[in-house]
């Protein structure tokens, strides 16, 4: 009879492993059940225990992203790349360095349209952008059997008047929203370091920001990048992808 800490059992040392092998298959298949996204939900900010900011880059991939991606890297920093698909053939190398490089991609739509105005069969058109994102990305991933898990809407479109049509497309398509507590690196008459500054004061744990990695002028977002991650992580900062933000959601 094999004793612990709440006495004798009746079980072997054999079958006492084999029980805690199951069990543990048990708990861990529960834990990557609970860490998962939640298709149909909204997540923007979180809400962790440590200083931890959630990095993400949308319009991508662009001419800056081995940059963005080499700096990341030397400050093993994780962020996730939120994929505009007619980018996609323009810099495919681009998007298997952002893979290869251990980040995290979400789908943002194909053409970028500003889906406050979209007004006929909105439901219909953002399933194809969908499919058609998710389509160039397994081309140039060289993976037809990939699928990204979450989307950002272009312009943050999500309110009363989609929710109608966007929840119940998401749930079916297994998409989870994610948006962002704060951005301004698309207000391109700011400088460097105005952007800077302003993410750096709008800090904190649970932060999402927003950046982008393709379009116009994004020489000026990684000026930027490149003061607010050493100036957050002297203050204590770590940077992450989204989905460790929200895994504990």
């Amino acid at each position: 009879m094999t004793r612990t800490p709440f006495g004798p059992t009746p079980f072997g040392r054999t079958s006492f492993r084999r029980t805690s092998f199951v069990l543990n298959a048990v708990l861990s298949l529960a834990l990557q059940t609970a860490f998962a996204y939640q298709p149909g939900q909204f997540y923007s900010q979180g809400h962790p225990k440590e200083k931890i900011i959630a990095l993400t880059f949308d319009d991508g991939p662009g001419a800056i992203t081995p940059q963005v991606l080499d700096f990341l890297k030397e400050h093993h920093a994780r962020a996730t790349f939120f994929i505009l698909g007619d980018q996609v053939a323009l810099y495919p190398q681009n998007l298997r360095m952002i893979r290869a490089a251990g980040h995290e991609l979400g789908n943002h739509t194909y053409y970028h349209l500003d889906y406050h105005k979209v007004k006929d069969h909105p439901a219909d058109k953002l399933a194809k952008e969908l499919d058609l994102t998710e389509q160039a990305m397994q081309k140039a991933l060289g993976d037809p059997q990939f699928k990204t898990k979450i989307l950002r809407m272009p312009y943050g479109a999500y309110g009363k008047f989609n929710k109608s049509w966007l929840i119940p497309l998401l749930k079916e398509r297994g998409y989870a929203l994610v948006h962002w507590s704060f951005g301004t690196d698309w207000l391109l008459k700011m400088t460097p370091e105005q952007m800077a500054d302003a993410y750096i004061k709008n800090a904190f744990p649970g932060a999402v920001f927003l950046m982008h990695d393709g379009g116009r002028h994004r020489e000026k977002t990684f000026s930027a990048l490149k003061i607010v991650i050493p100036a957050l992580e002297q203050k204590g900062y770590r940077f992450v992808a989204a989905e460790d933000m929200f895994k504990d959601e």
